[in-house]
This record gives structure tokens, sequence and C-alpha cells, in this order.
């Protein structure tokens, strides 16, 4: 655009001298970029098959026995996998957090926190953060984030934040899901199935990011989360905490995967058309959408209201189920893995978790 030489005469005139000043160059906006990503499945594969199995064989006493084809045919979860008894949630979580160290070229001793964002944890107290950082070889910083299921995303909004300010410029983000331990087996009758059974879609898995600080455009562009907490009580695990603190039949989860489903919808789409309306996007800009995928007939009904393209899908509720925080880094590292994304790729994740919370993140890889 081109100035008249007499509107630039006027304005330095009316200008005082002492305003005169050198143009400072404005800071570079510094936000956390994905440098490492990795995820990590228990070996054990376990059927939706074996599943109603060993709920025929807990529930002897009783002498139920669900009906044949019944977990696949409402979840359409074909298997998942299951951590050993041995195994904690800090071990899934270490295990990626390597695989993310090594993609990142780095090692523990590079890290400046250690953020463990999970639903699951080792135990109460302390943090699981310090066995994972003891477990790795690590001396910095810990802590953990809980938010059932939206953990993860938490997790990095958290660490965004931090490395935006200056006050770290790695920090590893780990989860460690080990639900398989919250599932009631042994089972009256068919309400009781009902009530227990959103653990019949739970699978185990770890997953982490390494998120160092960035200047020059990508990472992290965009967060927003909504809650609606009146539906806390819909889906639960009671036990450990002030509410049931000895009683050892509150540390199954309780909740009807349907209510929780109606609990979604009803909060309604806004947060997405609000992302899409601040960021001037459509799914069309991003290569990879992930979802939190709880059953397959949820995610296609996502699906169906979204216009989101299959193409732009990672599947993995039918081979893994609900693997809680885990789902959406594991599907971006699938998505990096595959070729799906890569340098420069944008990403959109919309996670979902009990309590009940919707976030959205944006990424440029």
């Amino acid at each position: 655009m081109s100035i008249a030489p007499g509107s630039m005469r006027r304005s330095i005139v009316q200008r005082p001298k002492t305003q005169l000043t050198t143009r400072v160059q404005r800071p570079q906006v510094v936000r956390a970029g994905v440098a490492g990503i990795s995820s990590w499945l228990p070996p054990q594969v376990v059927t939706s098959d074996e599943v109603e199995r060993r709920i025929a064989e807990a529930s002897v006493a009783s002498g139920f026995v669900p009906k044949a084809g019944i977990v696949q045919k409402l979840t359409g979860v074909r298997e998942r996998r299951y951590k050993l008894p041995h195994e904690d949630a800090s071990d899934l979580a270490v295990n990626a957090a390597r695989g993310a160290l090594e993609d990142a070229g780095l090692g523990i001793d590079d890290i400046d926190l250690i953020i463990f964002a999970s639903t699951s944890q080792d135990l109460i107290e302390p943090a699981t953060s310090h066995i994972v950082s003891a477990k790795l070889g690590g001396s910095c910083t810990v802590f953990d984030v809980k938010n059932a299921c939206n953990s993860f995303v938490n997790g990095m909004e958290v660490a965004d934040g931090l490395i935006r300010t200056g006050k770290y410029e790695r920090v590893l983000v780990c989860t460690g899901e080990g639900a398989s331990e919250c599932i009631r087996w042994d089972l009256d009758d068919v309400e009781h199935m009902k009530n227990s059974f959103a653990g019949f879609t739970f699978g185990d898995a770890g997953a982490a990011v390494v998120l160092d600080a960035r200047s020059d455009g990508t990472g992290i562009l965009y967060t927003d989360m909504v809650a609606a907490s009146s539906n806390w009580g819909i889906c639960t695990i009671k036990g450990g905490g002030t509410m049931n603190p000895h009683d050892p039949m509150a540390n199954y989860v309780t909740g009807d995967g349907n209510n929780l489903k109606d609990a979604f919808v009803n909060l309604g789409p806004q947060i997405i058309i609000d992302a899409f309306q601040r960021t001037n996007t459509t799914f069309e800009d991003y290569d990879v959408v992930l979802f939190h995928q709880v059953t397959e007939p949820f995610l296609d009904i996502f699906m169906q209201i979204s216009g989101v393209p299959e193409s732009r899908i990672v599947r993995t509720v039918d081979t893994l189920g609900n693997i809680a925080s885990a789902t959406m880094p594991l599907q971006l590292h699938r998505a990096v893995s595959s070729g799906q994304a890569g340098p420069g790729s944008k990403v959109m994740a919309i996670g979902l978790g009990a309590g009940i919370s919707l976030a959205v993140t944006t990424i440029q890889l």
C-alpha cells in the first residue's frame, strides 16, 4: 500500500520528537512442538469371545451367562490388549516413553519435566510420575495430571503453557492405561452386566510424546475444553478416595455407556464449531482427525454427524477397544508411522472424558 508524501509528512510533524523511536522487533511466539512420539501395547490379545467366557466362568455362583456375541455386537470391539498381572501403569508409560525419547533423539537427562497424564495410576500416593522417572533413570521435576480419558490432552496443554512461559524447554508427557484391572467379571444378571458394561470395552496401552520449545510456527496451535460436570456420576470408579476408602467392590468401573453417549451428544458440537471459527479451518484442513474412540457405533455416529472422511480417521477401537487417555496419542503415532502424517501436517484431536468434558487441540507437526 502506498502513502502520499503529504500525509506521511503531516503524521511526522504532529508527533513529538521524543516519540520517534527505533522499531522494536516483536518476540517470536514460542509454543510446544512434537519432537518425538511413541506408543506401546501389551502382547496379550483378548477377544470379545474370551471376555464373555471370563464373565461366564466368574459368574458360576449366580448362573449368569452373557448372550453369545453381545459384547462385539454392541461395541464393535473384536479384541483388545490386557497387561500382565505384574505390569503396572508406569511400566506401560515407560515402554512408550523410551520409544518417544529415541524418536526425538534424546536421553532422559535432556528432559526438564515429566508429566504422567492418565486415568490409571500405580497407587494413590505418591504421583505415578515419580515411579516413571525412577524407572527411566530421570532426575527432573515431575507431576501427574488426571482428567479421565482427557488426561493426556490436558497434560499436553499444561506442558505447552509451561514451555510458552520459558519455564521448561523439553517436557515428556506419558500415559499408561491399565483399565483391565477395573473390570467386574462376576455378575448377577443382565442388569448387573449393563451397569458394568463399560469395562468390557477397555484395553490397556501406553503412549508418550516429547514436546520441545518451537518458534517456527509448528507445534500446539489451539486448545479448548468444555465440561458438564453435573454428569460426573454417569461413569465412575469410586474406590481409593474419601468416598469409599476401604471398599474393594468400589474399585470396579460402573456406568451405562448409553447414558454417557447421550451426555456427550447433549453437550453438542459447539466446541468443534468454535475451533473452526477461531482458527479459520474446516476438517478438510487437517491431514488427521484424532477422536477418542469408546465404541465403534459411537465413532460412526460422530463421523456421520461431523462429515469427517474415513481417510482422516485412525480407527483403533475395533482391535484395541477403549484405551482411555492413550487413544489419541497412539492414533497419532500410528498416523506418523504409516506416513498418513508427517512434518508440516496439521492434526485435530477431539477428546471425550468422563465427568464429563470435551477437548479440542490442533497441532502442526
